[in-house]
């Protein structure tokens, strides 16, 4: 009986709990955001909805602005930044926002950006920075040449590369899987210093919690194999102690 019973506590744990689906917790493609048309541009704009401008400026754009330069199409609004912005020092936009989590939550960033549309190569970096301690493991990345984890003078988590002017918007991704509970914003800049920066559509945060599952037909067979056997076990138990105590 001990076997059967250990069945379905096997089957239970198993079908208990699984990795729920990304939820999105913020996302901005800064189409809130009020350009004047003329001329379609904001040098140096320090005013954001969702983002404080740290470390340098950044330049907001719409379609339109003198530039000729083109947002990804993709985001749904026409508006996007130019991390560096015309003060020839490379801003960082980091959101108002913090981000709780717990023990065993994935948190991932997600930055869209492009090459710069004129000349030259800039760095971009995008990551988090924590509140408290950086109690972290499972660090992914991809578009990323690599990542850091900066202690000082606070303690970050970047992805960084290298993006060539021409390059093409594409989706930048660094995540983690939390150790302990904790809380970060989420950032992204660039060290250029020319007024000519990489091109920043969209920003998303999501988590991936660990959460319970509802079985699958499958693990419904599994538990109720399990339980029957179970049940069906005690029947004949009950039955071998009638038998003897007719005989006594």
């Amino acid at each position: 009986m001990r076997g059967l019973v250990g069945v379905c506590a096997a089957a239970l744990v198993a079908l208990g709990a699984s990795s729920a689906g990304a939820a999105v917790v913020f996302t901005d493609n800064f189409g809130a955001e009020v350009v004047p048309n003329p001329p379609n541009w904001i040098p140096n704009d320090p005013t954001f909805h969702n983002f404080f401008v740290n470390g340098g400026t950044v330049d907001l754009l719409a379609a339109g602005n003198p530039f000729g330069l083109t947002d990804s199409g993709t985001t749904g609004s026409d508006k996007f930044v130019d991390l560096d912005g015309t003060s020839t020092q490379g801003g960082i936009l980091e959101t108002i926002q913090q981000f709780n989590y717990t023990a065993g939550e994935t948190v991932s960033l997600t930055v869209d950006v492009g090459g710069n549309e004129r000349f030259g190569t800039d760095g971009m970096f995008a990551g988090f920075r924590f509140f408290g301690t950086r109690d972290i493991s499972n660090v992914t990345f991809s578009g990323f040449d690599s990542f850091q984890t900066p202690s000082t003078p606070t303690l970050e988590l970047l992805g960084v590369s290298q993006i060539a002017n021409n390059k093409a918007f594409q989706a930048y991704t660094i995540s983690f899987t939390a150790n302990s509970a904790g809380s970060v914003d989420a950032l992204v800049g660039t060290d250029s210093h020319d007024q000519v920066g990489p091109l920043l559509d969209r920003v998303t945060v999501t988590t991936n919690a660990i959460a319970a599952a509802i079985p699958e037909p499958t693990g419904w067979t599994l538990m109720i194999v399990g339980i029957g056997g179970v049940g069906a076990n005690l029947r004949r138990r009950r039955a071998r102690t009638g038998a003897r105590s007719s005989l006594a």
